[in-house]
């Protein structure tokens, strides 16, 4: 497998678990997207939910990012998030952003869906429950990126923006990044309209000259008369890195689909009605 789910054993006796890309164990960091369990939150946030933003209690939520800071070994207050609003903003975390959005969603980088940074045990958050988190990492220059993309963010080529920002900043090369696309809504469970579909083929046909047919499927789901269109996002954004050099050896799609697995937040399985899990991503000091 191209993952490793780790368990963890907190100091009162609670166990939660994140699933990590195996090629992380070579380089000095941390990155894992969380599952739901092990937390505090009740529900419908049952019960490891790290949004702050879904009107979860704010103290449950604080305690939930304590027992995942604190298996990072830092304090919860240097979490660093942006406020996620579907947008195609990435921006550099500076010593005087750490911490934005840690302790309250008021404090989260307005108008940013993803954030990259060179600075060690900083931990970059994101909040997902269908959405695909993504990681990225360029150990050349010991940068690390976390990604928020939805549909939008997904059709936008947020992931492709954010290295383009981290080459502008820093010198990163596609080439030489590695990636992380952690549990989010899967290909067989994205079920768009036509109109959607459409769209993400016009786009798909700007990057690559591979069928579409790799994109957009028709499925006919448990119920249904008729087959519908599902779009695979895990594809266009594996594809959209390929177009631009990133290796496809150094692309890690973890493969759990959020709709379909308990271990999982859904929103679209649970009516909007649910917690977040989150992406991490930190430096380590090498």
């Amino acid at each position: 497998m191209d993952i490793t789910v780790v368990n963890v054993n907190t100091n009162d006796d609670r166990k939660w678990s994140f699933e990590m890309p195996n090629w992380a164990n070579q380089f000095p960091l941390v990155m894992g997207d969380t599952y739901r369990h092990g937390g505090v939150s009740k529900k419908p946030c049952e019960s490891l939910n790290l949004a702050t933003h879904i009107g979860d209690s704010l103290l449950d939520v604080l305690e939930n990012r304590s027992i995942v800071a604190n298996h990072l070994g830092v304090s919860p207050d240097r979490i660093t998030c942006g406020n996620q609003v579907h947008g195609l903003n990435a921006v550099h975390i500076t010593e005087e952003l750490i911490g934005a959005g840690a302790l309250s969603p008021d404090t989260a980088i307005p108008d940013c869906d993803a954030v990259y940074t060179d600075i060690p045990n900083v931990p970059l958050f994101l909040f997902t429950a269908d959405c695909v988190p993504v990681g990225i990492y360029d150990p050349v220059h010991h940068v690390v990126a976390t990604v928020h993309a939805g549909w939008r963010g997904v059709i936008g080529h947020l992931p492709v923006i954010t290295i383009e920002e981290m080459q502008r900043d820093f010198g990163t090369r596609f080439e030489d990044c590695y990636v992380y696309l952690g549990p989010s809504i899967g290909p067989k469970s994205f079920e768009v309209n036509q109109e959607l579909a459409d769209t993400f083929t016009d786009e798909w046909k700007k990057i690559t000259d591979t069928t579409s047919d790799e994109l957009v499927r028709y499925i006919v789901r448990e119920g249904a008369l008729q087959a519908t269109p599902h779009v695979d996002l895990w594809r266009f954004i594996e594809e959209d890195l390929l177009q631009r050099g990133v290796p496809k050896g150094q692309i890690c799609i973890s493969g759990t689909d959020s709709m379909t697995d308990e271990n999982c937040f859904s929103y679209r399985r649970e009516h909007g009605k649910t917690g977040r899990m989150a992406l991490f991503g930190m430096l380590e000091k090498r």
